[in-house]
């Protein structure tokens, strides 16, 4: 019988530990921070997926394809799609072969402007020119189908290394413009 009392005892005990800290956790999360823990992104996600592959098509002909191993849905008046732990891109030609990547660290799509803002290590590959791309932010518009970055980049290619202050291409990255370039630039005798 005694025994039945301790261990009521202690049930209730740890009723009221879990019950304490789960009212921690509730304030702690109510906090205005989103899932990756940044500032001024409010609300909770209307989804989560993990382990995303997403296939974008037109006239039955695929574009492009992002996978990224987590992604928070937002709606409501800003209406994104958060990729808190990167995003990789593949870029397809007619025939489906790639013909460019991109990889990011952070991405999150904007769905009303159809914009994608993304930074942290960025590195862009086009497999025609031999071109790679590396810069710490940049902005897709899936709209006018460019890609912009004002921040510092560098490009490296098959006739050196460019060092700019920005540049813009078509999202395809097959006619890319650095801002100010400077660097080594390979020219052959031929030339």
């Amino acid at each position: 019988m005694k025994a039945n009392k301790n261990l009521n005892q202690l049930v209730k005990i740890n009723l009221w530990i879990i019950m304490g800290l789960s009212s921690l956790l509730l304030l702690i999360c109510c906090t205005g921070r989103s899932p990756s823990g940044k500032k001024g992104i409010k609300g909770k996600p209307i989804q989560i997926v993990k382990f995303a592959d997403i296939l974008r098509s037109q006239n039955g002909k695929v574009e492009v394809q992002i996978k990224a191993p987590i992604i928070y849905n937002y709606d409501g008046d800003s209406a994104r799609m958060e990729f808190p732990k990167g995003i990789k891109v593949w870029f397809y030609n007619d025939d489906l072969s790639v013909k460019s990547t991109l990889i990011a660290k952070y991405a999150i799509n904007y769905n009303n402007s159809n914009k994608v803002y993304l930074r942290d290590s960025i590195e862009i590959i086009n497999y025609k020119d031999k071109d790679t791309i590396y810069c710490k932010e940049l902005i897709w518009d899936k709209t006018l189908k460019t890609i912009v970055s004002e921040k510092e980049v560098r490009r490296s290619s098959t006739s050196g290394i460019a060092y700019g202050d920005g540049f813009q291409s078509n999202e395809q990255m097959d006619s890319i413009r650095i801002k100010n370039p400077r660097g080594t630039q390979y020219v052959s005798e031929e030339e």
